[in-house]
């Protein structure tokens, strides 16, 4: 029986070897012995994770170049094209939570690694969740500001870039991962009490 995305998110983001392939792999592509010396690991070990994930759909076949009798693999993260809320919307449902365990994969992964390296310990690291309990209208007024947020990112990156293009600085690559979505338990009802 295939596994459903749950299983194949888990599986990937169970094991720092896995994680630390998807985060460079969310950076380009890559043999498996590149990844090995990028994550120096040895290159059975990373070719051993590198077939089940391949098989389970958490990486994919990018090219393939043949030299002699020896098939060269590149390997990259599953490619996720941008959606907006018209097409989202017009994609099955099957086809919105196996775009969504995608994303939800390469993000995870960016954020154990971070975890990992002690980044999250920084100061100046933001690390925030909690949920809040709102109305039909509530939740459109969410929505709408993470719309509004997150344009205002893209603006950030092109006014750095423009900055940066002039200053000859160096980028520092932020990572912003931002869910938002109708819990799975039901709010408890805080106006009776």
């Amino acid at each position: 029986m295939p596994k459903g995305i749950e299983e194949v998110v888990q599986y990937a983001l169970g094991h720092k070897t896995r994680v630390h392939i998807l985060i460079v792999l969310n950076d380009g592509i890559f043999t498996a012995a590149q990844l090995a010396q990028i994550i120096d690991e040895p290159l059975n070990n990373v070719s051993n994770h590198l077939v089940k994930m391949l098989e389970d759909g958490s990486v994919e076949i990018a090219k393939e170049q043949r030299r002699g009798n020896i098939v060269q693999y590149w390997y990259r993260a599953v490619e996720i094209p941008y959606y907006s809320q018209e097409a989202a919307e017009e994609m099955t449902q099957l086809q919105r939570h196996m775009t969504a365990g995608a994303i939800y994969q390469s993000g995870s992964a960016e954020v154990l690694a971070a975890l990992y390296a002690g980044k999250l310990a920084d100061p100046r690291a933001v690390v925030y969740w909690d949920w809040y309990n709102v109305d039909g209208q509530g939740r459109e007024e969410i929505e709408a500001e993470n719309r509004r947020y997150l344009e205002r990112l893209r603006e950030i990156e092109v006014e750095s870039t423009n900055r940066r293009a002039k200053s000859g600085e160096e980028a520092t690559s932020m990572l912003v991962n931002l869910d938002v979505f109708e819990r799975v338990r039901k709010a408890r009802d805080d106006l009776s009490s």
